[in-house]
């Protein structure tokens, strides 16, 4: 995947296409668990400082910050915060405290919600987790391989006519002929990783939202914060796109250009790198490693800001745009979705597993692009990246088949 709010994003590009083509290095490890440790302090004063720049727009008043760690949390604070809600609102407030088992609970959200001097609602900033972004990421490769299976089946379905002496367009195809063509293209396809023929671009798999900022305020006041965006020193191009519908905002994808790499690097000095302990590399090399990292990577990043109104926002919340609701809909509204997209979506997902873990030995992938797999592969190995080796005496041990058998 290619993604752009980090400064490493070539080099993690070229990594996850090398785990599609089954080519590991000894290095991915510690360059995982880096790029998860140091990419998020290398953006932060950055994106602090974009975030006080838009904040000063339009509140040049105190702003009270808190740290949300899941949905639900982030549903009550609207709640708490709305005053006077509005007919529309009130309604949807009454149906989330009738039927919160509506509203997806236990989503696991890490916001950081920004409040003026009434208590209402100014902003919020969040870094997309590491799931939502192999998921995205999936969906992607998805879209990408829908095509090359496509058109792998339409050459085989183009043989058959050929055969049968016929043009493609008078060709008619039985559902099983078609599902063999399907199955056949799906099975060239897979081997093309393998061999180095399938070819993936940046553009294919890139991700532009892994740093999300939102705020919220009146029309005038989203118009004064886009302004405020424009002209930051920091902010070197800026897209604007705007949505309407039952859901309407102002999307604003940004490239912001990043401090030096010294200037980085003095700013981490008091870094506590004692906190990353346990993920496979000690606190004293993150730390000596840290300036090269930063020096080796791009010198800028993109972050999506969002201007909604206070309506919105309770309209994305717990209205007919609820956020879960367009995720499970993109999600079934995949192009592909067969056993490619499967493997791809777990080695993507392993990645990030492996940066988490007490561990930066890869050894052999668990999974081939190429291979059929049952989703218990997928856990079996993500579980042992964390030291749980499910062998066979442990297996019998929670399966009693011995008992079974003897009582038969």
């Amino acid at each position: 995947m290619y993604l752009t709010s980090i400064t490493h994003r070539r080099e993690l590009f070229e990594l996850a296409t090398r785990w599609f083509a089954d080519c590991p290095n000894a290095r991915d490890g510690r360059f995982l668990t880096q790029v998860t440790t140091y990419e998020n302090l290398i953006s932060a004063p950055t994106v602090r400082d974009l975030l006080t720049g838009i904040r000063q727009a339009v509140h040049p008043g105190p702003m009270t910050l808190s740290r949300l760690r899941s949905k639900d949390e982030l549903r009550d604070a609207i709640l708490k915060a709305c005053r006077n809600p509005t007919a529309r609102e009130a309604e949807l407030f009454a149906h989330y405290a009738a039927h919160p088992e509506d509203y997806y609970p236990g989503t696991p959200s890490d916001v950081i919600l920004g409040l003026r001097e009434d208590g209402s609602i100014l902003g919020m900033a969040r870094i997309k987790r590491l799931r939502r972004i192999a998921e995205k990421a999936s969906r992607r490769l998805a879209d990408r391989l829908a095509g090359a299976i496509g058109d792998k089946a339409r050459s085989l379905a183009q043989r058959r006519a050929e055969q049968r002496g016929l043009p493609l367009s008078s060709l008619v195809s039985t559902p099983e002929e078609m599902a063999e063509d399907f199955q056949e293209a799906e099975r060239i396809v897979s081997r093309s990783f393998r061999d180095g023929v399938l070819v993936f671009q940046p553009e294919d798999l890139h991700i532009d939202d892994g740093i999300g900022l939102k705020f919220v305020g009146t029309p005038e006041e989203l118009e004064l914060m886009a302004a405020a965006i424009r002209n930051h020193p920091s902010v070197e191009h800026c897209e604007r796109e705007e949505h309407r519908g039952v859901y309407n905002d102002i999307n604003l994808l940004v490239d912001l250009r990043l401090p030096s790499p010294g200037a980085i690097v003095d700013h981490a000095r008091t870094w506590d790198w004692v906190r990353h302990a346990g993920k496979g590399l000690t606190p004293d090399e993150l730390r000596a490693d840290f300036p090269a990292f930063v020096e080796g990577g791009e010198r800028t990043i993109k972050a999506e800001v969002i201007l909604t109104t206070h309506a919105d926002l309770v309209e994305s919340e717990f209205g007919n745009a609820i956020h879960e609701a367009r995720i499970l809909g993109q999600r079934n509204g995949m192009s592909y979705s067969g056993r490619i997209a499967s493997n791809a979506s777990f080695l993507v997902e392993y990645m990030f597993m492996l940066a988490l873990a007490p561990t930066i030995e890869i050894g052999d992938h668990p999974v081939k692009m190429w291979g059929r797999y049952l989703p218990d592969v997928y856990s079996l190995a993500v579980w042992r990246l964390f030291g749980i080796n499910l062998g066979r005496d442990q297996i019998d041990h929670l399966l009693p088949w011995d008992m079974e058998i003897q009582s038969v």
